[in-house]
């Protein structure tokens, strides 16, 4: 039998492939790794062909189960790949081995491997991230399979905070090119899943407030927090986020600065966007950014924007020229929100 076990999602590959190792294990089969993307030496790329020609040509006296795995072939270079071909083709449908290809990727339709993997007639399974409703049915069975009864708020709760330091690492990121859409690291809750079997044990319908109690929600603000709070009409969580980021140890007078510069920067974008002309023109910023902001501010219209820009232009003044507190004045904004 011939397996091939693909894709990015390297989680449920894995599991996959450990169940492989388990079955064979359970059958007593002589089990052969082959590594072809840390090759240590004396091994080279041709050297550990060489030996995985040879152990598909051994044979035994004896009924022998075996199981051969190969890892990462798709990642030798494509001028290797005549080579491969012909080893490859030495193999022989034998019931008493299983060989399994497992790639860390997807094989590329037009990759060599590709086509070969169709001509052995390989049982080929790809293993592509899930979106997010599927995720969450999996978690569920994770969960099961590791004798928790979760019920489904906890589970949402447990890819919240994840989310939660998705967005906050996303923060720090100015490289458009770095960003990454969010996906659940099903690593981070298996190892979550290890802890609250620890603290529960096998409790029947462990909760979010349970959870809490493990992995308690401490959210934590940036300043970036504070003008979406603004964009989104939300005075409360606003409160919370300067509250927070003043305890922190912010200079104030240097984030009322950075809070005047992109209350302008959403300014600008409005004001292009009405007049049906390309913001990018108009202000400076990483692209990202500005894209971000232009669809937080869709609600809203350049006069109250502005009125909101003219306040803190005011309070500027105040704070340099009457000693008034930043952080007082960033608090009085609250009764401008429409």
């Amino acid at each position: 039998m011939i397996i091939s076990i693909a894709g990015p999602d390297t989680y449920r590959s894995r599991q996959k492939l450990k169940s492989i190792q388990q079955l064979g294990l359970q059958k007593q089969a002589k089990q052969e790794i082959f590594h072809f993307e840390d090759i240590e030496l004396p091994d080279t790329e041709d050297t550990l062909l060489a030996k995985l020609k040879q152990s598909f040509n051994t044979s035994s006296l004896f009924s022998e189960k075996r199981l051969i795995i190969i890892k990462d072939l798709v990642l030798l270079p494509k001028a290797l790949y005549p080579k491969v071909k012909k080893t490859l083709q030495t193999l022989k449908d034998n019931s008493e081995i299983i060989i399994v290809f497992y790639n860390t990727n997807n094989i590329p339709k037009t990759h060599p491997l590709a086509k070969t993997l169709i001509d052995l007639q390989a049982k080929q399974t790809q293993y592509d991230y899930l979106p997010e409703p599927k995720a969450i049915v999996y978690i569920q069975q994770m969960s099961l399979e590791q004798g928790l009864d979760i019920n489904r708020e906890g589970i949402m709760y447990l890819i919240d905070l994840q989310k939660q330091e998705h967005k906050q690492t996303q923060e720090k990121e100015t490289n458009k090119a770095k960003k990454s859409p969010f996906r659940i690291d099903f690593y981070k809750i298996e190892s979550m899943f290890n802890q609250i079997y620890n603290y529960y044990g096998e409790k029947h319908n462990i909760s979010k407030s349970m959870l809490e109690l493990i992995f308690p929600n401490l959210d934590t603000y940036s300043i970036f927090s504070l003008t979406e709070y603004i964009y989104s009409h939300n005075y409360g969580k606003y409160l919370t986020a300067l509250k927070y980021i003043e305890k922190s140890g912010i200079e104030g007078i240097a984030l009322y600065g950075l809070i005047i510069s992109q209350i302008k920067n959403a300014l600008i974008i409005k004001l292009a966007q009405e007049k049906g002309l390309q913001y990018s023109n108009y202000t400076k910023g990483h692209p990202y950014v500005l894209q971000i902001t232009a669809q937080n501010i869709r609600t809203w219209n350049s006069q109250d924007l502005k009125k909101i820009y003219l306040n803190l232009i005011d309070g500027d003044s105040a704070i340099k020229f009457q000693g008034q507190s930043p952080y007082d004045k960033l608090r009085e904004l609250g009764i401008l929100l429409p």
